[in-house]
């Protein structure tokens, strides 16, 4: 059985990853021996983005030294529990954030996405059973040892519970990384901890690539918690803000996204390999010809990616498009037929 951490933070605009690996090591690497000793693991696999060569250095530093106390390897502190570490240093490709295509680029193999099921569970890394979660998620577990599991959901709300990792960008007047209580009103994370914007935008991009575009008008009615955002049609997601300046054309923002998803698309599904490409050619004629979009076949295309793409690469796509087709339909308008 295998533990497997996935610390391949693509997002742009996300580093939250980063400052625990680079900041709270201990709390990751104790969540996966946790983890492992629970589900009877002997093996932890720490997957870390090459983009992060400061997080590689920091941890298997760190790693090394839990061998040197003899808190590693062959019978922990004289139990019949082990555990050992093995940290890969990953080279760059976005898809590998999907797990199974994390899983086989583990392996040494081309990063494709797999069918499911199996599930990693039951069928995961070198076909044994696998557990893969994500720093954020590990880093809670000594967290919920300590304090049981009540402690920790009486913070938030809902089923949205615990802290969340908020990744600000450089559009904030105080950018950085902010640790909230699930349920905290998305202006009060704006204007109290990030002291609002500096300089006018008509929209964010919260949760990564493929998670909602909010429009500006939208933030007093939205809480960080994937209720919330869910309600309202957007995606939490990884909670990194990337911010859009009012000046900038949304259309050349839409078309970046699908040429992203064309570069960054494993090929595996030909939804997602031949989807993004199409999307990409829409929009590029919209903005540099005369051509305009014809929304039904763009709305076709959108509906095809999301339902018959493998995984949320080319099926997450959709959303942020669709969003901005909704709120900002006067401004693409002059793109559409």
């Amino acid at each position: 059985k295998f533990i497997v951490c996935n610390a391949d933070e693509g997002d742009p605009g996300a580093y939250s990853d980063r400052y625990l690996l680079e900041h709270q090591p201990h709390a990751v690497i104790l969540g996966m021996m946790i983890e492992g000793y629970i589900v009877g693991a002997s093996w932890g696999v720490l997957y870390i983005r090459a983009e992060y060569p400061e997080s590689i250095v920091i941890c298997e530093a760190e790693i090394k030294k839990l061998y040197e106390k003899k808190l590693l390897g062959n019978n922990i502190l004289g139990t019949n529990f082990s555990f050992d570490f093995k940290v890969i240093h990953a080279q760059g490709a976005y898809i590998c954030g999907e797990e199974t295509a994390l899983l086989s680029s583990i392996e040494g193999q081309r990063p494709e996405v797999r069918v499911r099921p199996p599930y990693p569970a039951q069928v995961g890394l070198f076909n044994k059973p696998t557990i893969v979660n994500n720093v954020e998620t590990l880093a809670c577990i000594p967290f919920i040892l300590k304090q049981g599991g009540n402690a920790f959901s009486a913070i938030g709300v809902g089923k949205s519970t615990g802290t969340k990792l908020v990744s600000l960008d450089s559009f904030f007047n105080r950018p950085g990384i902010y640790e909230v209580d699930m349920g905290t009103p998305l202006s009060v994370v704006f204007e109290e901890l990030g002291k609002g914007f500096k300089s006018e935008i008509k929209a964010m991009h919260i949760g990564g690539p493929l998670g909602g575009l909010v429009p500006f008008s939208k933030i007093n009615e939205l809480n960080i918690s994937f209720e919330s955002f869910q309600e309202k049609g957007f995606l939490l997601g990884h909670a990194s803000v990337v911010c859009i300046p009012k000046e900038f054309p949304l259309v050349k923002y839409l078309h970046h996204l699908f040429v992203f998803t064309a570069h960054e698309s494993c090929g595996k599904c030909f939804p997602c390999r031949l989807g993004s490409i199409r999307g990409a050619e829409l929009f590029d004629k919209a903005i540099h010809t005369e051509n305009k979009i014809d929304k039904t076949l763009l709305t076709d295309l959108l509906e095809t990616m999301e339902i018959g793409s493998l995984c949320a690469l080319g099926g997450g796509l959709p959303l942020p498009i669709k969003n901005a087709m909704m709120y900002f339909e006067e401004e693409l308008r002059a793109y559409f037929s």
